[in-house]
């Protein structure tokens, strides 16, 4: 069996599609992934063969992205048609972004089999023109099905982490993040987009939050002005930064909100407030909704008094991991699916 993966430009696009192949291929089925040169994809490490297409999004683009569009777009859709000529899938998976607009069309010409994943609760533009063709729209949210006119063909599945992502050894991460074992530990990131807001918060918990208290905190260079915290620029060991946390600040895109519910930590979401139809506040009031230790913040109500106070309130009221990853149930479910037709 073969699976093409498609969908990028940021990390909630990218992360979902890697996690579902990897789960593929656990399972036999071959896997080819078709990304943007101009996405994040561009400027990461990529394990399973690929290619990337000219396209890049529309919104909020200068006159300059806007004239290149058309071409850029035309130009995926032929080279789309020779990736799926070579590589015949027996079925799409799309995870959204523009780069995934050409390979679905050319998918749906062909007749092949589309599955879609949407991992915030306000669907993509991709995901909502192609759910119309597709055999299953796997998403993240019951609120989700609102904005999608094809109940029948919708399922709520969870949003697709790493499966391993909850089985990092808090051992191993003390060792790794060179920690204070008597310590609590505060984890703070802003994910791929919208960093910046949380790094300056955290410099003022670190002064008026206790000496109990250090802090692993992503997206930073250097911080050794900072005595108790640990910081990185990126960091691809999250299993062991979960282990170790017993509170997490975080924006709300749809892969931290789904990380978040699958390992059962107490968090503070601060939505990036520029985020496409705000849909990161969205997503963390699904979460706040789900889980009585998931607590909503605007950015513009953020005080660092008001978030020690919270960090404090959360302290000890971690609830269980899940059993199991979403991104298992979804390949299974596509392959069943596939074989079955």
């Amino acid at each position: 069996m073969r699976v093409l993966l498609t969908g990028g430009g940021t990390g909630g696009h990218i992360l979902p599609a890697f996690n579902i192949g990897r789960e593929l291929m656990k399972r036999g089925v071959e896997v080819f992934y078709v990304g943007s040169r101009k996405g994040l994809e561009a400027r990461i490490n990529i394990e399973i063969p690929y290619e990337l297409l000219p396209v890049s999004g529309w919104v909020r683009k200068s006159l300059k992205y806007r004239i290149v569009f058309f071409p850029d777009m035309l130009r995926s859709v032929f080279k789309s048609m020779i990736i799926i000529n070579r590589f015949r899938p027996d079925a799409v998976l799309s995870t959204g972004g523009f780069v995934s607009i050409p390979v679905l069309l050319v998918s749906i010409i062909f007749g092949i089999p589309v599955f879609l994943v949407e991992i915030n609760t306000i669907p993509g533009l991709a995901v909502r023109l192609f759910s119309y063709f597709a055999y299953r729209v796997y998403v993240g949210f019951e609120k989700t099905r609102e904005y999608l006119p094809h109940l029948n063909r919708v399922e709520v599945a969870g949003i697709p982490v790493r499966s391993d992502i909850g089985d990092g050894d808090s051992k191993e991460a003390i060792k790794f993040f060179k920690l204070n074992k008597e310590k609590k530990t505060l984890l703070i990131f802003g994910g791929s987009r919208g960093a910046a807001f949380l790094n300056r918060l955290s410099r003022h918990l670190h002064i008026i939050m206790g000496k109990e208290w250090q802090f692993i905190i992503l997206g930073v260079e250097n911080c050794s002005e900072l005595e108790r915290a640990r910081c990185f620029k990126f960091l691809d060991r999250m299993e062991l930064a979960y282990s170790v946390a017993d509170v997490v600040i975080s924006r709300g895109g749809g892969m931290t909100i789904g990380e978040l519910l699958f390992t059962g930590l107490p968090a503070i979401i601060i939505p990036y407030p520029y985020a496409y139809l705000d849909h990161q506040y969205h997503n963390a009031k699904e979460a706040e909704a789900m889980r009585m230790n998931i607590k909503v913040v605007r950015e513009e109500e953020v005080t660092p008094e008001l978030i020690k106070d919270l960090v404090e309130k959360l302290y000890g009221k971690k609830e269980g991991i899940l059993n199991r990853a979403p991104s298992i149930k979804i390949a299974e479910e596509m392959i069943k699916n596939v074989w079955r037709d």
